[in-house]
């Protein structure tokens, strides 16, 4: 009788306490799943921010279309990564020896009964007008909001954001597929991706250039010296959501420094130059201005009514490309916590691709410092800069004499990724010395920490619509940093020597071997909102990385360095 009775205490106790959870605010249940269907991504409904966003129900369901696109999983992923890791590694006998798109490809592509599965499965239910992406990973295909919401067993809304008055239809729901697509997919795009719509920080039209920051001075104070190009060379810009091109902007921004004149190479994607975008002429205008006469490629997407996430459609299109740039500047980013990581773990194998194909991915770190949750109990990372296979660059302000630490770059440690070799030192080093333990609470100290190197940030010259103005942002620090590595290519180029690929094993190695190559920043810090951020020091730090290039002392290493 006594175990009994222990046993039913037992039970109330435990029913109670579900009872609790279930009603407390932190419970969000997820929708009943029908028999035999798996979710993807997500589990509970999707979580927005209802002052930026607003939803309302789509009711021409059957001619309204979107595009879905279907990641399909992959194979020898860990082959792909111990390649990266071997030709970005100087010591190793196959530094420098990368892979062109079609051995990639064939190492990594899906089975073919993983694809049979996904399109019989897209047939089966009366979708018959899909593709299979050039990389043959992925599987696009466009549908009316009606059939999408039977396929995957959801409710879509056409959402309206407050400030820019961008629109896109998306569901609040977790998708799910029938549980023999199980384990044949990673991800599907166009169901509950929502992208960031970015602003930079805009300043009033210049007058007197005093105490802006103008190609002339970025090369000045980072040590730049004009570098040959190399006709084998070439770099890209990647612009999302209607960032349209002009050269008439272009043209005025080189005439007024006396930079070299040179019409883009090649524009992917749509363009309308009478319709620019401030970021596109901050981006295009200074990786020229640091690259002049290398090749330049700007690749325009996402900049649909209604489309696709610009993000995926970028990395569609660039995996599916033979013939990539060998450096690209990506101004993107969103909070890493508003990703599944099932969708981040996808990209990241995309990056790896780039990597062993000798590409170089420039991201910059985010304008948020450290980020921070509505209780103000955790930091919140940003991706794709907490990826470990790109190059994440934060920003310094320029007070007329020094660089400090830009409170806007972001910095810090990511939730997603261990932090990875190259930079376990230099890390270790900070976290020892620079961070009170009680501070560590709220980071995960043992993430990939980023950024890794940084630039100029705040107000930077560019014309923009026949005008010079002043903006700024970690937007101006990536295209900046992007342009001196295609330099660097160059130089290697001309001596026959790979070009850099995957870069930060490589610029770790020097900052600790050869640290005067590298602008050390001691002071500033990065926090954001009530969120307490972190301090710039002596060495590595998260809020400038290993610091400002000193470029000529970079060069000079990075083409003469021991790899044997």
């Amino acid at each position: 009788m006594q175990l009994n009775s222990f046993r039913i205490v037992l039970l109330l106790v435990f029913s109670i306490s579900i009872i609790d959870y279930v009603y407390s605010s932190d419970f969000v249940p997820a929708p009943p799943l029908l028999p035999r269907r798996k979710y993807v991504e997500h589990t509970k409904p999707i979580s927005i921010n209802p002052s930026q966003w607003v939803g309302k129900r789509i009711d021409n369901i059957q001619e309204t279309e979107i595009e879905l696109t279907i990641g399909i999983k992959q194979r020898n992923l860990n082959t792909l990564e111990k390649i990266v890791w071997e030709v970005s590694d100087v010591k190793h006998p196959n530094y420098g020896k990368y892979l062109n798109f079609n051995q990639v490809k064939s190492i990594v592509e899906p089975s073919e009964e993983s694809v049979r599965i996904v399109s019989n499965w897209l047939e089966n239910n009366g979708i018959d007008n899909f593709r299979l992406s050039g990389s043959g990973d992925f599987i696009k295909g466009k549908v009316n909001v009606l059939k999408a919401q039977d396929l995957l067993k959801v409710e879509y809304q056409r959402f309206t954001h407050e400030e820019s008055g961008r629109i896109l239809i998306r569901s609040l729901d977790p998708y799910s597929v029938p549980w023999e697509l199980e384990d044949h997919i990673d991800f599907i795009g166009g169901v509950n991706h929502f992208p960031l719509v970015a602003r930079l920080n805009k300043m009033e039209n210049i007058k007197k250039e005093l105490n802006y920051v103008s190609p002339y001075l970025v090369r000045k104070v980072m040590n730049a010296s004009i570098v040959p190009a190399h006709a084998a060379n070439s770099q890209a810009i990647a612009q999302f959501l209607e960032e349209y091109f002009s050269q008439s902007d272009l043209d005025l921004f080189q005439q007024h420094y006396r930079l070299d004149q040179k019409a883009i190479t090649t524009i992917r994607g749509p363009n309308r130059e009478t319709e620019p975008g401030m970021e596109t002429a901050l981006d295009i205008q200074y990786i020229t201005a640091m690259a002049p006469n290398v090749s330049t490629w700007i690749v325009s997407t996402g900049g649909l009514h209604e489309g696709q996430e610009p993000f995926l459609d970028w990395l569609v299109d660039m995996s599916s490309n033979p013939d990539l740039p060998y450096v690209h500047s990506i101004s993107y980013g969103d909070d890493e916590s508003s990703i599944e990581k099932a969708y981040t773990d996808r990209v990241d194998i995309e990056f790896q691709k780039y990597a062993a194909m000798g590409r170089t991915m420039v991201f910059s770190s985010g304008d948020s410092g450290v980020g921070c949750t509505s209780s103000c109990d955790s930091h919140v990372p940003g991706w794709p800069a907490s990826s470990r296979f790109v190059l994440s660059v934060g920003g310094v302000d320029w007070d007329g004499t020094n660089m400090n630490g830009d409170v806007i770059s972001g910095g810090g440690f990511s939730n997603y990724f261990p932090r990875p070799q190259y930079q376990e030192d230099v890390v270790s080093n900070y976290l020892s010395k620079k961070v009170d333990k009680s501070f560590e609470k709220l980071f995960n100290s043992s993430g990939r920490a980023y950024p890794d190197v940084s630039s100029f940030s705040e107000s930077l010259i560019i014309a923009h619509r026949g005008r010079l103005m002043s903006i700024g942002g970690t937007s101006a620090s990536a295209p900046i940093i992007a342009g001196l590595l295609s330099n660097i290519n160059s130089k290697r180029l001309s001596l026959d020597q790979p070009t850099i690929g995957f870069v930060n094993p490589l610029l770790y190695k020097i900052a600790k071997e050869n640290p005067e190559s590298f602008y050390d920043i001691k002071t500033g810090s990065n926090e954001f909102h009530c969120c307490k951020g972190f301090k710039s020091s002596d060495g590595w730090d998260p809020v400038t990385g290993l610091g400002v290039p000193n470029f000529n002392v970079l060069l000079d290493y990075m083409t003469k360095f021991d790899s044997s």
